[in-house]
């Protein structure tokens, strides 16, 4: 599976998709001019449905009545990018992103859960395989999406 097989599935779904994002930091190219201009405290245009495709192509998403949510499990004290992160989600927000921070010392139930992952449509599961700096591998598919249905319902 590579990301284009993941974005096929992504634009099949009828209901929902979830991410759960576990990572103090996820190091990839599309960020990576905008989060060096934030380190350096320089300007950098908000990204609004007006100025960002994907922006644009999430507000549809939802509008069409797809929920589009994800959970991000932080650690503290908060790393450089989970700050940079936090201040982007604003902008995933009001394109109509339902986004949900848990904080990992609060509830030590999610202790375990280091794991980053996709569901589709509450049946399709893909893992989200980063290394140990947060550079993106790959994804893969799972074929037993049920313990990612509990993993996302897991209640505090």
């Amino acid at each position: 599976m590579d990301l284009d097989d993941l974005g096929r599935i992504m634009d099949n779904a009828s209901k929902s998709a979830f991410r759960l994002e576990t990572l103090p930091q996820y190091l990839v190219p599309q960020e990576e001019e905008e989060f060096t201009a934030w380190r350096e405290g320089r300007p950098w245009p908000p990204r609004t449905p007006d100025n960002s495709e994907w922006l644009a192509e999430l507000k549809g998403i939802v509008a069409g009545g797809i929920r589009w949510y994800r959970v991000h499990i932080l650690d503290y004290p908060l790393s450089e990018y989970s700050r940079f992160e936090l201040h982007g989600y604003l902008e995933n927000q009001a394109a109509g992103e339902e986004i949900h921070i848990a904080d990992r010392a609060e509830h030590p139930e999610l202790e375990d859960m280091h794991g980053d992952f996709w569901l589709i449509d509450d049946e399709v599961a893909v893992r989200m395989v980063y290394d140990d700096e947060g550079h993106f591998l790959r994804p893969e598919p799972i074929d037993d999406g049920k313990p990612y249905l509990t993993i996302r319902d897991r209640k505090s």
